[in-house]
């Protein structure tokens, strides 16, 4: 069995992002916790707007700041070569200053605002030694942005129905697009103001276009983060569900919840932290004997729920339904399978897939949980 560092050692960002939130979560311990009677939808909601509000600013001062104490460099000049190297060095001297700043007020605000939602949650922030991700590493891996690390745990591969050039594509486009942005107002400004006295402003515009960008990615990130806080909730459910049923689970029925699992993390094309955390926890759970291999395989999970117990063959396909729920976009692409995996499958069943998907995506922590509970039943 590989240790917890073969198979996953996160980052120096990585680490500093649990290094605050888990410095968050101690002092908040010490000091009086606040009360707050609004519900986590409420709260959340209006995280989020705070966390879009200073993220534009956080983008809009920064730029703005480095336009106008540019026009006090001297404009690098090819006959002047000793003054343009200069100017070129202060250039980028404020480049990296301004960057700087810009980077680390969006991290402590997207890193402090996690902190924020997970105790709208009532969720503990400790680093759980039987994780590859704790709920520290989670929250800091989605408010610095860091991808899901495609982990090496039973053979799972996320992006086996995934096209790697596309998605490499999408990568690079998504990188690129501030400076796109910037480009294009430039352009149409020129073309609008022409060669009047305004043109010396046109400048200004990467300042606004930055700030909502810097705004408009702060908002997804929060709305994804609220998603993974409900969906821990709803994975802690499972788990509780599962203890209440290890003893009377056969070793097919144990497999395929662990088969569920693998699948969902296949159609929903990502490897998050839920998913490793109902693995790892289902797999202590059941106290296998033998190691599952291959638990990511289509077929195989159709044969091993075909060889369950109606009973038990429910509880797993219903652990798969609720994964493939966790992202809030459950696809055509999943429903299709759907009657082939599981011959009792109906539309209604699917209704109730999306309706969860739909509470996780707006934030009903509590209706999502129940939701889910009912569904196992």
């Amino acid at each position: 069995m590989h240790t917890k560092e073969q198979i996953y050692r996160p980052g120096t960002l990585e680490k500093w992002g649990r290094r605050v939130i888990l410095s968050l979560s101690q002092k908040r311990k010490k000091g009086n916790r606040e009360e707050n009677s609004d519900g986590f939808e409420k709260n959340t909601n209006r995280t989020i707007l705070l966390g879009t509000i200073y993220s534009f600013f956080i983008g809009f001062i920064p730029s703005y700041a480095f336009v106008y104490l540019s026009f006090f460099l001297p404009t690098p000049d090819i006959y002047h070569l000793t003054e343009s190297f200069e100017s070129i060095v202060y250039i980028l001297l404020l480049i990296i200053l301004f960057t700087a700043v810009e980077f680390y007020l969006l991290f402590r605000v997207c890193l402090y605002l996690s902190f924020r939602m997970a105790e709208y949650a009532d969720i503990e922030l400790e680093d759980e030694p039987e994780l590859i991700t704790p709920i520290p590493g989670m929250l800091a891996r989605i408010a610095l942005e860091i991808p899901d690390p495609e982990l090496k745990l039973y053979g799972i591969d996320p992006y086996r129905r995934l096209n790697r050039k596309a998605l490499a594509l999408k990568s690079i486009l998504y990188k690129i697009k501030v400076l796109l942005s910037n480009l294009i107002a430039k352009v149409l400004l020129k073309a609008v103001i022409g060669r009047s006295s305004l043109r010396l402003y046109i400048e200004y515009v990467a300042a606004p276009i930055t700030g909502f960008w810097d705004a408009f990615t702060t908002y997804q990130i929060l709305k994804e983060l609220r998603m993974r806080i409900i969906t821990r909730k709803i994975s802690e459910q499972i788990i509780h569900l599962a203890k209440q049923k290890a003893d009377t689970l056969s070793v097919s029925g144990k497999l395929a919840c662990l088969q569920a699992v693998a699948n969902s993390i296949v159609y929903t094309k990502t490897f998050h932290p839920n998913f490793e955390y109902l693995l790892l926890k289902l797999v202590q759970c059941f106290s296998l004997e033998t190691k599952p291999e291959e638990i990511d395989d289509f077929f195989k999970f159709k044969l091993t729920l075909g060889s369950c117990g109606r009973e038990e063959r429910k509880f797993a396909f219903h652990i798969f339904l609720i994964g493939v729920a966790f992202d809030g976009n459950p696809s055509e692409e999943e429903k299709e399978i759907l009657p082939d995996l599981y011959p009792e499958f109906s539309e209604s069943q699917w209704q109730e897939v999306k309706e969860l998907s739909s509470l996780i995506r707006k934030g009903h922590l509590k209706e999502a949980v129940l939701k889910s509970e009912k569904m196992m039943f």
